[in-house]
């Protein structure tokens, strides 16, 4: 992996890891993989992890490294339902 990719993807990791605790308040999350689309499909670096000490409650965001924007969160059913139990509300 050259250098620029090393820092696109690190960049997204931060921009996923902020937008999880700026809108769900979760300051501790576990990131266990970044993946770089192909850049002739997509502008998109893929980040997967969970919340600490609950590995059921895993998600991955998806952060738009020219807008520097997470765009798509997806996320498990145990994911939800903590969020849920938060007053959160992961589809708006």
């Amino acid at each position: 992996m050259n250098k620029e990719d090393q820092e696109i993807i690190d960049r997204s990791e931060s921009i996923a890891i902020k937008y999880l605790k700026d809108t769900y308040n979760l300051n501790d999350v576990v990131i266990i993989r970044r993946q770089l689309q192909p850049r002739m499909a997509m502008a998109r670096v893929t980040v997967y992890g969970y919340v600490r000490g609950h590995e059921e409650q895993h998600f991955n965001v998806s952060v738009n490294y020219e807008s520097n924007k997470a765009e798509l969160l997806s996320f498990s059913r145990e994911f939800r339902n903590m969020l849920s139990e938060r007053g959160f509300d992961p589809y708006k």
